[in-house]
């Protein structure tokens, strides 16, 4: 008799699959997200009433083009302390819905076991962190002139205490629910590994659509970014059948362009090591992340053994 696989995305197993059980899931995701947004959008809307010179329609535009919330008059850590609630919101209803409507353990979106092996998340951030300062030390050798040294000690160690301790609830939820939960949902539809793949990176793309990247840098370019980053993301999940390589990788993701080098149209506007005091050249952040992907999937599937063949298996859950 054969032996039953317990692989990534036989993980559903372990628990209820009814339909029922995703969308409830699906409905609290959201509205633990709306809830963590409370916050921020109460501050915002106190600073906007409190002020009659504040044009509220014009500073929500210039919101939504740069990412910058100074114009509320909020500081850069305080701003990025309320988004991140948003994904805090979202990620403690995701756990506990996983709990009660999935009945299994919300660890299982990471691998079948349960377990979270730590070498392999530190793997993912350490290696991806290494060569995003490579490809950086390139661009400035052949131009520094756009890097501007932005260090001030308070706001920085801030800064840092929110890269460190929140910064991974953020990038942790997004990993669970769209390489997690996701994935694990629509390979229990279609029964294999490579429409979980493109219907995830697509939904992980048009999520990230209404970020101020698209707005200054146009949709094509930042979509293309997108839409790459969730493939690889979803490529090293389904290749290692854990989700701890792409928890590594996000966190270190963020956490480079959180404290490290930010640019004028990020996402997270934050007061980092150093600022781009000019555009950023997206076609050339597309050639880079290319590289830098295709490098760290070389060198996990040396480490890590990988069977490329594994992407075209087919399998097969009873469905309820």
């Amino acid at each position: 008799m054969e032996k039953e696989k317990k692989g990534f995305f036989e993980a559903v197993r372990l628990g209820k699959n009814h339909p029922a059980s995703y969308l409830f899931v699906f409905l609290a995701v959201v509205l633990g997200y709306v809830i963590g947004q409370l916050p921020l959008t109460l501050v915002i809307l106190q600073r906007s009433l409190g002020n009659e010179e504040l044009d509220s329609s014009d500073a929500m535009i210039h919101l939504s083009e740069t990412g910058d919330f100074s114009i509320f008059g909020l500081d850069p850590n305080f701003s990025l302390f309320l988004v991140l609630l948003s994904f805090v919101g979202g990620l403690v209803m995701l756990i506990l819905a996983v709990k009660v409507f999935h009945k299994r353990s919300p660890l299982t979106l990471i691998n079948y076991s349960g377990r979270v092996r730590l070498g392999r998340v530190a793997f993912g951030f350490f290696v991806w962190i290494f060569l995003c300062f490579l490809v950086e030390i390139i661009f400035i050798f052949l131009d520094p002139t756009p890097y501007e040294f932005t260090f001030s000690f308070t706001p920085f160690i801030i800064l840092l205490l929110i890269a460190l301790l929140i910064l991974p609830l953020q990038t942790s939820f997004e990993e669970l629910f769209f390489r997690g939960w996701l994935m694990q949902g629509f390979g229990y539809l279609f029964e294999n590994k490579l429409s979980p793949l493109f219907i995830s990176s697509l939904l992980f793309a048009l999520i990230h659509s209404a970020n101020p990247e698209v707005a200054k840098y146009g949709y094509l370019p930042m979509m293309s970014y997108y839409l790459m980053a969730g493939l690889f993301l979803a490529l090293i999940t389904i290749l290692d059948e854990s989700l701890e390589l792409a928890l590594g990788v996000h966190f270190a993701t963020n956490f480079y362009s959180a404290v490290f080098f930010s640019y004028e149209g990020a996402a997270l506007q934050t007061p980092a090591l150093f600022r781009s005091t000019e555009d950023v050249n997206i076609l050339n952040l597309n050639i880079a992340f290319v590289c830098i992907a295709a490098v760290f999937v070389w060198m996990a599937a040396k480490k890590y053994h990988w069977n490329y063949n594994s992407l075209f298996e087919r399998f097969s859950i009873e469905k309820e």
